[in-house]
């Protein structure tokens, strides 16, 4: 019996040697904006043009990193997202939107003294929450599919909190189809715009190294 316990517990000492579960939480300011803000418009309206503004929010993460420094990060991020209509170069009106975020990354962390950089890729799985300004008929679809890639920087000042600084490239793979009331058109009714987002984004924030 003494036997099938000591085997027992050098099984699991080297299964847990093996994989070294590191698991660390964290949380992040988010500032950026869609840097290919390409979209076309269903219904004829006269030199009506796009602009991205600055996108900001914040978000929260859990990395686990098995063998090797190889694991899985796992993010949920809220991000308020604005882009302008103009029509005629005068500025009409403004699609101001809650997104919500969920990449799932395949991540790699390389310890180097103290500081980790890590970098990985993954699907990411967005929606929009809710419309804050003049999008009336706002497509609120499940989840739509599109790609995270991103690079973070850690700096530890102790052996368990950290500051980290990031990189975000998300894209969508499906427009999204926002009604828009662009005042000054002479169309009957309001346009229907088929939205395209490639957002890069800068996150600043602190991580918790639980184990």
């Amino acid at each position: 019996m003494k036997k099938i316990i000591a085997l027992a517990v050098a099984a699991v000492t080297l299964v847990s040697s093996t994989f070294a579960l590191d698991f660390s939480l964290g949380g992040r300011a988010i500032l950026g904006t869609n840097i290919a803000a390409e979209s076309s418009i269903k219904e004829t309206v006269t030199e009506l043009s796009l602009d991205s503004a600055f996108d900001f929010g914040g978000g929260i993460y859990a990395n686990f990193a098995l063998l090797g420094g190889l694991g899985v990060q796992a993010e949920a991020n809220i991000i308020n997202s604005t882009v302008s209509y103009k029509n005629g170069g005068v500025e009409s009106t403004k699609s101001q939107t809650l997104q919500l975020d969920v990449p799932l990354m395949v991540w790699l962390n390389l310890d180097l003294w103290k500081f980790t950089l890590g970098f990985g890729a993954g699907p990411n799985f967005g929606t929009t929450l809710k419309a804050l300004d003049e999008v009336t008929h706002l497509s609120k679809d499940s989840f739509k599919m599109g790609l995270a890639a991103g690079v973070d920087l850690k700096f530890y000042i102790t052996n368990h909190i950290g500051l980290v600084a990031s990189g975000r490239y998300i894209m969508d793979f499906k427009k999204d189809e926002r009604t828009i009331d662009v005042a000054g058109t002479s169309v009957g009714s309001y346009p229907t715009i088929e939205y395209t987002r490639r957002s890069l984004y800068a996150t600043l924030g602190l991580e918790l190294k639980l184990f």
